[in-house]
């Protein structure tokens, strides 16, 4: 993999093909050391494109998506570090697929891979290893996955949404079979929220399930 050393040349400010992009994922943090950096590899306002971004990947970068419809073939976009391209590998390696369908050029100011890569020369290796590295890690995260069930499920969790009858509302069902309430008016008087704030009525089948569960719990409990 080659890679070439930013010259004083490629940090002219007279260079007009060099985008600058900065990111920070909370609130703690400023972007002023990435800007500092951008601005002393020669590339500043109105070129530099900063977002302040949540860690939560998958949402919409408007900075990047503006650097992105200005930049040209044979364009360089500057990074302060390799990281600040993205929220995860996955994102970063998207990024980098732009780049080289843009046939634009990727700078990386510091860090272990400090240099400038062209798609449509030499550069090409390190784009293709990025996307190794993007692939592993869903490998990695995929066999987490796996041994995080079976995990659970080895030690009786199981995963899935919250049950609809919560532990409060079970003692009242409970309480109100007892006195010998049907089921289908047990569920009338039942309700529950859902994740946007909505209240509604159980259905008739909960009860009935999370009466069978209890009833299978007790029996195993007394057997």
């Amino acid at each position: 993999m080659a890679a070439t050393k930013p010259s004083a040349k490629t940090a002219s400010p007279a260079d007009h093909g060099r985008f600058g992009y900065a990111r920070v994922s909370t609130r703690g943090q400023t972007l002023e050391v990435q800007l500092a950096a951008l601005a002393a590899a020669g590339v500043a306002q109105p070129r530099v494109f900063a977002e302040k971004k949540s860690g939560r990947a998958g949402s919409r970068r408007p900075e990047w998506e503006d650097a992105r419809s200005r930049l040209r073939p044979g364009d360089t976009l500057v990074v302060s570090k390799l990281d600040r391209m993205g929220r995860d590998m996955r994102e970063i390696m998207e990024t980098a697929w732009s780049l080289q369908d843009l046939g634009a050029k990727l700078e990386i100011l510091s860090g272990p891979l400090t240099g400038v890569y062209d798609p449509r020369g030499m550069g090409k290796m390190f784009f293709a290893l990025l996307a190794g590295f993007a692939e592993l890690e869903r490998e990695m995260m995929t066999e987490r996955t796996r041994d995080g069930l079976a995990q659970a499920a080895a030690e009786g969790r199981h995963s899935g949404r919250r049950p609809v009858i919560s532990r409060d509302m079970m003692r009242i069902a409970l309480g109100r079979r007892a006195d010998g309430e049907s089921v289908t008016s047990i569920a009338r008087g039942l309700t529950y929220k859902t994740a946007g704030g909505q209240e509604r009525m159980v259905s008739r089948r909960a009860p009935y399930n999370a009466f069978r569960a209890h009833d299978t719990e007790q029996a195993a409990g007394t057997a």
